[in-house]
Formats: C-alpha cells, sequence, structure tokens
C-alpha cells in the first residue's frame, strides 16, 4: 500500500510542477504584455496567477504530507512492525 501512495504522490507533485512551470510561463507573458502596453490583459491575468500562487502554497503543504508517510516507512528497518 505505501508503494501506491508514494506512486500517486509523486504524480501528483509532478503534476503540480507542470501547473507552477505553466504559472511561471503565463507570469512572463504578463510582463510582456504589461512592458508592450497592454494592461486590461495584465490586470486578468494576475488575478489567476494570484489563484494559482495561493493553490500551490496548500498543494504543496498537502503533498508534503503525503510523501512523508512514504519516507518515514523507507527508513524504518523491514522487521520493524513500526
Amino acid at each position: 500500500m505505501q508503494d501506491r501512495q508514494r506512486v500517486t504522490a509523486t504524480t501528483l507533485a509532478l503534476i503540480h510542477q507542470n501547473q507552477v512551470a505553466l504559472g511561471e510561463a503565463i507570469q512572463l507573458i504578463s510582463a510582456w504584455f504589461q512592458r508592450h502596453g497592454v494592461s486590461e490583459v495584465t490586470g486578468s491575468l494576475q488575478a489567476h496567477l494570484e489563484l494559482l500562487v495561493n493553490n500551490s502554497l496548500l498543494i504543496n503543504s498537502r503533498l508534503a504530507g503525503l510523501l512523508e508517510p512514504a519516507a518515514a516507512a523507507d527508513r524504518q528497518p523491514a522487521n520493524d512492525p513500526g
């Protein structure tokens, strides 16, 4: 069961990394728009990026909770029931 939890947690971590990378790309696009005077787009993008950052912090916290039990199990001796 711990292997399944580890696979789930690492898969979610990879999905989250993709989400963060997309957010960073959107941030760069937003900065380009702002430099070129397209402020109506940047205001809209900033609101969505704020949501992305807030959710990212929560996801990081919850992923840490999923990954920690699996890491602790790896450190436990094989004959130690727990």
